[in-house]
């Protein structure tokens, strides 16, 4: 695809995907990334997507069949030079939670065979429908561009109202990430501009500057660090200590931080206690297992659905009956005793449906080595 279209051209086989231009209206995804909430969200579905191996399977009259081999198999196993399938998963979870948009490059060698995958930055390429058919346009660094349709470039579509391309959440609650990079700024400049001590201490009378600083300097060695904390102070003559506290707005401050934190987690559908905000809720280890599941269901299950589907019908990757499908058991694996439990069910010489090397291969334990039969009755 790539390849053909550069040798009509004349031009590179390599892409700059980095961006040229942003989305008008809205916060840059590279700005948005620079809030703490949306950078938690993002790693937490990326990385939690990453650590799902991704399995090239054939459908067979008996159900399917795993394949360990293969062009899709090895395509899966390592898209491109240097970048593994954690890379390239990872990546389309975050452009679709960014962008609402992923695009991968399908580039070939001399003879036309498809050898590498690599993911298109969003902010390269427009879409727009011609005749029923999608077509991709490419800018590329000095502004050159081409055009390609979907033979060359698989799209993984979020939300959409168009069914051309998908909504990015950034641009779509930008309000809700405005007040929080808000807020953040508000934070820095209040900790930066800030002179408001912690209380004032009065003297009667005239007082030198000598007597001031040996006032300061006795407070502060009998009163500050760890060691001298709640002890008691002793005032002589006309002195008064006025303490000093923050008022309501900054108080209401700290407020305002945690709503936005929940409006953030809501965008991306991620629990709060996930990205390291208050949950509201006393958590306990059955309610936890409980939101982790549910987490897994209801907040990354959507995204890994809509790569499976994208990459599954393009049938240049997956031809006639392969498939693709995440590896839930490495997020969903329960505790040794359960899986024991699970085990013995499945092994049961009546209503099993497992044998012990499939129970061995879960457990990622070599095959089972039958014991060696003694040459006395293998000559008898």
């Amino acid at each position: 695809m790539f390849e053909k279209w550069r040798k009509r051209r004349g031009e590179e086989r390599t892409l700059d995907i980095w961006p040229t231009w942003s989305l008008p209206g809205a916060m840059a995804p590279e700005s948005a990334l620079a809030v703490a909430d949306v950078w938690a969200s993002v790693k937490l579905l990326s990385d939690s997507a990453a650590a799902l191996p991704l399995i090239a399977y054939r459908r067979t009259d008996d159900g399917r069949k795993r394949q360990s081999s293969g062009r899709l198999a090895a395509l899966l196993g390592q898209p491109a030079p240097a970048t593994s399938q954690a890379n390239l998963v990872s990546t389309a979870v975050a452009h679709l939670a960014l962008w609402g948009n992923a695009f991968v490059g399908k580039f070939r060698d001399e003879n036309g065979q498809l050898e590498q995958l690599a993911l298109l930055h969003p902010d390269r390429v427009r879409v727009e429908l011609v005749s029923g058919v999608p077509r991709y346009t490419v800018y590329g660094p000095k502004g050159e561009r081409s055009q390609h349709g979907p033979d060359d470039i698989v799209h993984v579509k979020a939300l959409s109202t168009d069914g051309l391309v998908g909504l990015s959440p950034i641009r779509q609650c930008r309000v809700a990430l405005s007040l929080a990079s808000n807020l953040g700024e508000h934070a820095q400049a209040f900790f930066e501009n800030g002179a408001r001590p912690t209380g004032i201490l009065k003297l009667g009378g005239a007082a030198t500057d000598a007597q001031v600083t040996s006032l300061r300097e006795q407070l502060t060695s009998r009163h500050v660090g760890t060691k001298n904390a709640h002890r008691i102070a002793i005032l002589t003559g006309e002195t008064e200590w006025t303490p000093m506290s923050g008022p309501l707005d900054d108080l209401q401050f700290v407020e305002q931080r945690k709503l936005s934190t929940a409006e953030i987690a809501r965008v991306f559908r991620v629990p709060p206690w996930m990205i390291g905000a208050s949950s509201g809720d006393s958590m306990t280890y059955s309610n936890t297992e409980q939101q982790a599941l549910a987490f897994v269901s209801y907040s990354l299950r959507p995204w890994l659905v809509v790569i499976e589907q994208a990459l599954s019908t393009d049938s240049d990757l997956c031809p006639g009956s392969l498939y693709v499908e995440f590896l839930l058991d490495a997020l969903l694996r329960a505790d040794s005793k359960t899986r024991a439990e699970v085990y013995a069910m499945a092994l049961d010489p009546v209503t099993g449906w497992m044998n012990r090397s499939e129970v061995r291969r879960l457990e990622n334990l070599e095959p089972e080595v039958p014991d060696r039969i003694p040459l006395e009755e293998m000559i008898a």
